[in-house]
């Protein structure tokens, strides 16, 4: 019985992160702060990515790691839904090339760079223009395309992939700012810890609010295409959003991806 309950114990100070560590795991996601303001992230695909402020010496054997240097400079991203999360950070500045038709863009700081040239558009779905990412030379992607990896790493370009196959839940989706937040440096930091206390007060707010709804609407969360319709499964945080407001999501049943 005594060992038992010694293996017991064990088993919990294992599992539980040392004092004074910071750790947090979202999804298939993971922060981890370290020594003299480093970070070892792990992106949707369990890749280990270790990130260094810049003139800081790196420990013999490091190099066999992916390093990024701290804060980043130059940044480009795939998809408007970690674009907007670029713009909670303060970091747009920083956004160097989108994928997409520039006309399909409706957020204005993104607009705005692609009509003066200062943002470029590199393709859309697979197709990346990887000549031009070549010259515009962004340190870290945020894609949700893994096939990129290995000739944007040819380039010297970091690959983060922050879509998994499991749809991001809230939680998720709020603590990819955190994700990205990392990389841009401690006010980006303090922006992403703002950002989710906020929408986490809202959304109490809202649903001690709905509580007293009398009934609830019936919804569906999704894209119409030329040939397809997609819909959010019930695990993502488009469903729970919808949940959250008062209503009844119709796929609440469904697990997958966005």
């Amino acid at each position: 019985m005594k060992r038992l309950i010694l293996a017991a114990v064990v088993l919990m100070c294992w599992a539980r992160p040392a004092a004074g560590a910071s750790f947090m795991a979202f999804g298939p996601f993971t922060i981890q702060q370290l020594p003299h303001g480093r970070y070892m992230i792990t992106d949707a695909l369990g890749r280990k990515i270790l990130l260094v402020p810049r003139g800081q010496s790196l420990r013999p054997g490091s190099a066999a790691q992916t390093i990024v240097r701290i804060p980043i400079r130059r940044v480009a991203i795939s998809g408007g839904r970690d674009t907007s999360i670029l713009m909670v950070l303060g970091e747009m500045d920083k956004l160097v090339a989108v994928t997409g038709r520039p006309d399909g863009w409706v957020l204005e700081p993104v607009k705005r760079g692609l009509a003066t040239g200062r943002i470029a558009s590199v393709g859309q779905g697979h197709n990346l223009d990887y000549e031009q990412l070549a010259k515009l030379k962004p340190e870290v992607f945020f894609t949700w395309d893994e096939a990129a990896i290995p000739m944007l790493e040819r380039l010297g370009i970091t690959v983060v992939i922050t879509y998994a196959d499991t749809a991001r839940d809230l939680e998720t989706q709020l603590n990819i700012a955190l994700l990205m937040g990392v990389f841009f440096g401690q006010k980006a930091i303090a922006r992403a810890k703002a950002y989710i206390t906020r929408v986490k007060a809202a959304a109490a707010r809202l649903k001690a609010i709905v509580a007293r709804a009398t009934s609830r609407p019936r919804v569906i969360w999704g894209d119409i295409y030329e040939k397809r319709v997609l819909v959010e499964p019930g695990n993502s945080w488009a469903a729970q959003l919808v949940k959250l407001a008062g209503g009844e999501y119709l796929f609440d049943d469904i697990r997958g991806t966005s």
